[in-house]
């Protein structure tokens, strides 16, 4: 049976309430952390927060039947996800009333994402496109807001549970649109498209759920078969798409899976990482700009990849323009007569996007923003890393998993950055991390013998005490 990552231990106080053992901070040797009388989420909490992840991954009806001309993750506007959207989230924030020294703590575990997130915020005011600039900064506040209440209020295992659930019904509704809708859930060049109306959007959806149904089947070992299941249509879904950028980042994502498996308990953790990411972000960038004909001829692009190699120098030369904070968040392609004019007449394809994750930030917030957003990724990696040694079961390689993904949508997409619930997980990734690290370390130091503490500290291989590890950032933290 597959261990849960947190201890829960039932009180006599009241039956909706439970004493958690955890801490973000290290527990001095010897002393077992306190226990903190804590509200579980409820019922409607947990609807509610299923509701918001499947219309920010799936969108709302009004989306469904409008062409995406946009970027990868969905339509241009839908204002009708944006109400809803802000309106979950602020009934949701009720739930953190009582919990703001839990969100200090979850927010100082990272300065680099924290000064990234501001720049996007802050990024209007230097936009030519003010109230553009103003709706993207809003829907990108609103995800990283969501974010923060998942790893205040939820344990990672209920993040993946409620993500796989959102994800099954996504999926179904996606079939179901491609089978009994025809033309409407089908491109012109046959392709499946869905309910995201385009490929690249269906695609995110078949690569998102066979991540998180896979870490959920893998959690919750009573209902494997569905959940498998559903991992399976979710895979059928993401090669109908013939997104051929989600499909080359699944599988490599996959193999980077199987890495992080095998030397999850050796000391070479670090090493295995660091090779595997090297090695599949090196192939993610030949397939990037088909240096290797193989690849280019496997996935059916020609020797440009659809015009990106043409089109990226000419990006790289609207950044030079503006260095140091870029065109605001986005600002810049806003149509002909946009800072874009110059690209859109240097090619023939009409551009809405860089086709590139760093690329779009060094557009969106300069080279001032782009190096916040890759020290953030670095340290996230590091730290995710950690995870994976401290945390048991598939809850400690959601982090580098997820971050993993990421990377590899990021080099001929716009990555998370140009999705919804795909960001809100990101930054679930980047902060969850370090918590659930640092409080599974402070348990472990709390109940050790005092031989084996040192020995715990320096030797983490399979013969290594075996200790239960615990986590629980967020609410659950001990004052």
């Amino acid at each position: 049976m597959i261990e849960s990552p947190h201890t829960t231990l039932r009180t006599s106080e009241s039956p909706a309430k439970v004493a958690r053992v955890g801490s973000l901070r290290a527990a001095p040797i010897g002393r077992i952390p306190k226990l903190r009388i804590v509200e579980r989420p409820g019922f409607s909490e947990r609807i509610l927060v299923i509701a918001l992840i499947f219309i920010n991954q799936f969108g709302t009806p009004a989306s469904w039947f409008t062409e995406n001309t946009g970027s990868a993750s969905g339509p241009d506007s839908d204002s009708l996800l944006t109400v809803g959207t802000l309106v979950g989230v602020s009934i949701l924030l009720f739930g953190l009333v009582g919990n703001g020294d839990a969100l200090v703590r979850v927010l100082s575990a990272d300065t680099f994402a924290n000064i990234f997130v501001f720049l996007i915020i802050a990024s209007p005011f230097w936009s030519d496109y003010f109230g553009e600039s103003l709706a993207g900064a809003v829907n990108f506040s609103l995800m990283f807001a969501f974010a923060m209440i998942l790893v205040v209020r939820f344990t990672l295992r209920d993040v993946i549970g409620l993500s796989a659930i959102a994800s099954i019904i996504g999926l179904t509704l996606d079939m179901m649109w491609i089978l009994a809708l025809g033309p409407l859930g089908r491109s012109s060049s046959g392709a499946w498209d869905g309910l995201a109306t385009q490929k690249n959007g269906l695609g995110n959806h078949g690569v998102i759920g066979v991540l998180v149904l896979l870490l959920a089947a893998r959690t919750f070992r009573r209902f494997r078969v569905p959940l498998y299941s559903f991992a399976g249509l979710a895979l059928v879904i993401l090669i109908g798409s013939a997104s051929k950028t989600s499909l080359a980042a699944g599988i490599l994502t996959a193999c980077a899976l199987v890495v992080y498996v095998a030397f999850r308990s050796k000391k070479t953790l670090f090493g295995a990482v660091l090779f595997t990411l090297v090695t599949t972000s090196t192939v993610a960038v030949a397939f990037a700009t088909a240096n290797i004909g193989l690849i280019a001829s496997w996935l059916n692009k020609d020797v440009t990849l659809t015009g990106r190699t043409d089109f990226w120098p000419v990006v790289v030369d609207a950044i030079k323009a503006r260095p140091i904070l870029g065109y605001g968040y986005d600002g810049f392609f806003r149509g002909p007569l946009s800072p874009a004019h110059d690209v859109i007449v240097q090619v023939d394809w009409g551009p809405t996007h860089a086709h590139n994750a760093f690329l779009q930030i060094g557009l969106h917030v300069g080279l001032v923003g782009l190096f916040f957003f890759l020290a953030m990724n670095v340290r996230a990696l590091i730290r995710a890393t950690n995870h994976v040694r401290w945390v048991k079961g598939p809850a400690g390689l959601f982090p580098i998993v997820y971050l993993t993904l990421s990377l590899m949508l990021s080099f001929t997409e716009s990555g998370v950055i140009g999705q919804r619930y795909g960001l809100a997980l990101f930054f679930v990734a980047v902060y969850w991390a370090p918590l659930g690290t640092d409080t599974a370390k402070s348990h472990i130091r709390a109940i050790l013998p005092p031989s084996d503490r040192e020995s715990d500290e320096s030797d983490r291989d399979e013969s290594a005490p075996q200790v239960r590890r615990t986590h629980q950032p967020g609410a659950r933290i001990p004052s």
